[in-house]
């Protein structure tokens, strides 16, 4: 009776580790939700407003973050299914509570910083980065500053969609993530 208590034990542990630990370990990192508005931060079945939502998290409640797909989504551990959320409706620091006098988007809309960009019939470059790789850094943002997506290697190509000052939005065809990229290190081919 005893071993097969032992055995009972031995295989619930072994399902709990591979249903439940990989929902809560694989977070990279914990998130809040911080519409400007104070509504709900939708949550979706897949990275894109046309995919349908799954559920919702309530104004400057954490979620695990499990990586930033780098096109404004980020896949978010979310129970036994994958959730989606735009990156953008996060913040890694709480937001603090609901304050309806503070109008963040009026403050946004003055300063957007991407109200100068450009849409263009999309073209081809090919990357000449400088420095002895010769690559490229791939933003989230057009600033030096932005998150780093990912480093372009020399010669690869990519497709341009927007300008902006002295940026490219650019999409990587092999990979289809889309970021900025200085125009200055990117020959039109």
């Amino acid at each position: 009776m005893t071993k097969r208590i032992v055995a009972l034990v031995a295989v619930l542990t072994l399902v709990m580790t591979m249903f439940i630990l990989p929902t809560t370990a694989s977070a990279i990192y914990t998130a809040y939700s911080n519409c400007s508005n104070g509504k709900p931060l939708n949550v979706r079945s897949g990275p894109g407003k046309q995919y349908p939502v799954i559920g919702t998290i309530p104004y400057r409640e954490q979620v695990g973050v499990d990586h930033d797909l780098g096109n404004g989504w980020s896949e978010l551990v979310w129970g036994s299914v994958p959730g989606y959320a735009m990156t953008s409706l996060m913040s890694r620091n709480d937001p603090g509570p609901y304050d309806p006098s503070r109008n963040r988007k009026s403050k946004q809309s003055s300063s957007d910083p991407y109200k100068n960009a450009k849409q263009v019939d999309p073209f081809w470059v090919t990357v000449r980065g400088t420095r002895g790789s010769g690559s490229v850094n791939l933003r989230w943002a057009p600033s030096t500053s932005a998150k780093l997506i990912r480093r372009v290697a020399y010669g690869s190509s990519l497709q341009v969609i927007a300008e902006l000052g002295d940026w490219y939005q650019v999409t990587d065809p092999i990979t289809g993530i889309t970021g900025f990229a200085m125009k200055k290190f990117l020959p039109r081919e």
